[in-house]
């Protein structure tokens, strides 16, 4: 790649690692070297192949005679005439881009010259003289993504419009698919052991529920256009982008079924369609009917809603103990955990306090909230505020390092408050707060996610040192086994799960 062109071009002489325009010129003339040589010569340098050629009778006079050294001087004074020629009118046509690209310059120099953004140049430089078609909306995003980036918030991102819905569809629970939550995991299919996509959950009213889909089915094979290729084959990321799509368009995939020696196989060929997902699973322990295990993947607009259920549903059951399992929760919305806080907390309890770059501080406090359109779920009633913290209801909490964000605060409360025992490792240490501002009322399209804000949680008016950069110790710390270790989470039963185990004996 070569240096733009120095003005005025030419008259400076390039640093060694450089190669300036001037001498990339200079390069397409050595790499065509013969073919000069030979055009040159027909102009007028005498070759004395000539008079064989013609097979004209030579001139009976004497000959004059040219040492090499006149030759080659001449030779090389004529070719280095010819590039100064083609040098001439190079130089003349890129001055005269640049003067063009000057004048560009100043006509948009309010819209960049303030900041310092030379996009508006550097758009001109590109199409006067690259040869690459030029991607300018690919080109702006990643300049404005590197630019977040160099502010030092690690959790500051530029989101393009289409990154931006798609962020706002997850965060609402909507998604297009078939209606599975999926690991990827190895299992034995027809009696040896393969790479397959294990089902997990099936979401209620989903595609995947109508057309009976299973938890713990094995896909092990995937369509790709009319071909049935198999995991294995094909490599997780592939065989995951072929099962996605569009609403109203197929997925075709083949399953194992395993059950002893009743296990078969099952080919599904089901339409996807828009699906809200589902950010809590539960169930009844295997071995104890009275203690109930909650799932929270994540706190979305779903959460409070899928919380309650399956809190209502376990205690439905004759469940009195809850195990909560946060482990590898990445976070979420604010609203979200505040909903599902209240459920144990009292009305004025503090839940968060949140302190700004100004040095304002906002304190969140248990209350009535309704909201409408998509946070309508997280709107808390009379009845929903403390409505689980119930005589004989026992809690705890599962954590790991993976344990992040209002997965935290989450944590934090229950301990903080003296709700539940914390069991596990140590927390991801993420107590700050990221806003994110949509671009359209300023005439930009995407949207802007920065750090706003630290949080403490609530106890004690929140006044605490916080555990961001530092995570939360658990009451009871507990390292899974290395053999459970390697296995995914999902997978482990309730006798091989050591930090479960570890939040029963809390119930003791």
């Amino acid at each position: 790649m070569s240096e733009m062109p120095k003005e005025p071009m030419g008259e400076e002489t390039p640093d060694n690692n450089e190669i300036s325009e001037n001498s990339e010129i200079h390069e397409a003339d050595e790499a065509d070297g013969e073919n000069k040589v030979t055009d040159a010569g027909s102009d007028g340098i005498p070759a004395v192949d000539d008079a064989i050629i013609d097979n004209a009778e030579p001139p009976k006079k004497k000959p004059k005679k040219i040492s090499v050294f006149t030759f080659v001087l001449t030779t090389v004074s004529l070719v280095l005439a010819a590039v100064m020629i083609t040098y001439t009118a190079s130089s003349a046509y890129y001055r005269q881009k640049l003067v063009d690209i000057q004048i560009g310059q100043a006509e948009s120099e309010d819209a960049y010259v303030e900041k310092g953004f030379p996009f508006a140049l550097f758009s001109q430089f590109i199409d006067a003289y690259t040869f690459e078609e030029a991607d300018e909306d690919a080109m702006m995003a990643s300049a404005l993504k590197a630019y977040v980036e160099a502010t030092g918030d690690r959790y500051a991102y530029y989101y393009t419009a289409e990154e931006y819905a798609e962020y706002q569809q997850a965060n609402a629970g909507q998604t297009e698919g078939i209606g599975i939550n999926i690991i990827y995991t190895e299992a034995p299919v027809k009696g040896k052991n393969t790479p397959v996509i294990k089902v997990i959950n099936v979401i209620e009213d989903s595609p995947a529920a109508s057309s009976g889909l299973r938890v713990g089915d094995l896909i092990y094979g995937v369509g790709i256009d009319k071909d049935m290729k198999t995991v294995a084959e094909l490599g997780y990321d592939i065989a995951l982008s072929s099962l996605k799509g569009e609403a109203g368009t197929d997925a075709a995939f083949t399953v194992w079924r395993p059950d002893g020696d009743a296990s078969k196989e099952l080919e599904f060929s089901i339409k996807r369609a828009a699906v809200t997902s589902e950010s809590v699973y539960s169930r009844v322990h295997s071995s104890d009917p009275s203690v109930g295990i909650v799932k929270i993947l994540q706190f979305d607009l779903t959460t409070p809603k899928n919380f309650t259920a399956a809190m209502d549903e376990l205690i439905e059951a004759g469940c009195t103990k809850f195990v909560f399992d946060v482990r590898y929760n990445p976070g979420g919305d604010l609203k979200s955990i505040q909903a599902v806080l209240s459920y144990f907390l009292n009305e004025g309890d503090v839940v968060i306090r949140t302190t700004y770059k100004d040095g304002t501080e906002k304190i969140d406090k248990v209350a009535v909230a309704e909201y409408g359109d998509s946070y309508a779920g997280c709107s808390v009633s009379k009845e929903d505020i403390g409505k689980y913290r119930r005589d004989g209801f026992e809690f705890a909490v599962l954590c790991n390092g993976s344990t992040a964000s209002a997965a935290e605060l989450f944590t934090a409360t229950f301990r903080d408050y003296g709700l539940g025992t914390i069991v596990g490792t140590t927390t991801y240490g993420k107590g700050s707060m990221q806003s994110i501002f949509s671009l359209w009322r300023y005439g930009y399209s995407g949207a802007l996610k920065l750090t706003v804000a630290k949080y403490f949680s609530g106890a004690n008016g929140g006044y605490n040192d916080g555990y961001d950069g530092i995570g939360i110790e658990p009451d009871a710390v507990c390292e899974l086994s290395e053999e459970a270790a390697s296995k995914n989470i999902y997978e482990l039963s309730d006798d091989e799960d050591d930090q479960l185990k570890k939040a029963l004996e809390s119930f003791e």
